[in-house]
């Protein structure tokens, strides 16, 4: 049996690397990762490598917006649609920085107000704007446009001006943005949040845009995750989805290839909280990392293979049965 995790953020920067790894007692973890077989690659962020790996080819953008839309129930089959995420901006300085966390506590009420609003402005435009759920908004247009866009995650935090939309068409949706922002600005319901101390929905961040693509053959049996994006990506492939367990367990080896992933720890790295980050990680070791390597030790489990994915990349460690005996193999990224 092989078994995937994925775990954005399971390893830190490489300049907190050295540092942080010195105080996460995890010894199971780190004797895997200083024997596994490694490849890293910049270029390739967390949607990229998900979007891979289930089977589905990047289009202007890696498409994972009809792929979210049709998991919320939408009907994605045809058209051009790109997630719409609400978002707050935020002034630093010389800076226009997104914080996406800060509305996530959007309310039903708030959100279909919002977003009416908002459809009404842009159906003048020929876009439809779908709101299924608080804080997860879609845009649909007839044709597809000469663009790409930044993903959440990697804008998550930064100045935005140098992620927004890229192309022969970028000029139309900034000023379709700029426009989004005045009509959220001077809404009432931003200075109701206010008033009780909350940051105001005052964007929206396009991402993801693409057509629906054709399904690939099935990646995994099943996956195991509470991430949406995955979720999405193993229903459209026809993967067995299951609720991520909290540990591993015999029940969840069975089966000729499991998936699983971890979002704990990207939102924790990402905020500067390191020693709550070095904890997940331990937990994860005694609960996770401890139990397979015993499996493999014993060869219940052929292979497993870990990804940690970045902003700075991904790093991909495969570690196989027999490996344990290596103990002469040394990973350059953890000296």
């Amino acid at each position: 049996m092989d078994c995937t995790l994925f775990i954005p953020y399971l390893l830190p920067p490489c300049e907190l690397a050295e540092a942080l790894w010195r105080t996460v007692d995890a010894p199971q973890l780190k004797a895997m990762l200083a024997r596994a077989a490694y490849t890293t690659d910049a270029a390739v962020d967390s949607g990229a490598w998900l979007c891979r790996t289930f089977g589905i080819a990047r289009q202007h953008d890696w498409p994972l917006a009809p792929l979210l839309a049709a998991h919320e129930g939408l009907s994605a089959q045809s058209g051009y649609w790109l997630s719409a995420t609400p978002v707050h901006l935020e002034t630093r300085r010389n800076a226009l920085v997104l914080n996406d966390a800060l509305v996530r506590d959007i309310t039903n009420d708030e959100s279909a107000a919002f977003a009416l609003t908002l459809a009404d402005h842009l159906r003048e435009e020929n876009i439809a704007l779908h709101a299924p759920r608080p804080g997860v908004w879609f845009l649909r247009c007839d044709a597809a446009p000469a663009m790409s866009t930044t993903s959440l995650a990697t804008a998550a935090g930064r100045d935005v001006r140098p992620f927004l939309p890229q192309g022969k068409d970028g000029a139309r949706w900034h000023r379709i943005l700029t426009e989004i922002q005045m009509l959220l600005h001077s809404h009432p319901l931003n200075d109701v949040r206010e008033s009780r101390g909350l940051a105001p929905v005052n964007s929206v961040w396009l991402w993801g845009g693409g057509t629906l693509p054709a399904p690939s053959p099935k990646a995994f049996d099943t996956v195991w995750s509470d991430d949406a994006t995955v979720r999405a990506l193993a229903h459209h492939d026809g993967c067995r989805t299951e609720p991520q367990p909290k540990r591993i367990s015999t029940a969840a080896l069975n089966g000729a290839a499991q998936f699983f992933s971890f979002a704990a720890l990207e939102p924790l790295m990402r905020r500067g909280d390191v020693q709550s980050w070095g904890n997940a990680v331990m937990t994860l070791n005694r609960d996770w990392f401890a139990p397979l390597a015993d499996a493999l030790k014993s060869g219940a489990l052929h292979s497993l293979t870990l990804i940690s994915a970045s902003d700075a990349g991904t790093q991909q460690f495969i570690i196989r049965h027999h490996d344990h005996l290596k103990i002469w193999r040394k990973n350059k990224y953890l000296q």
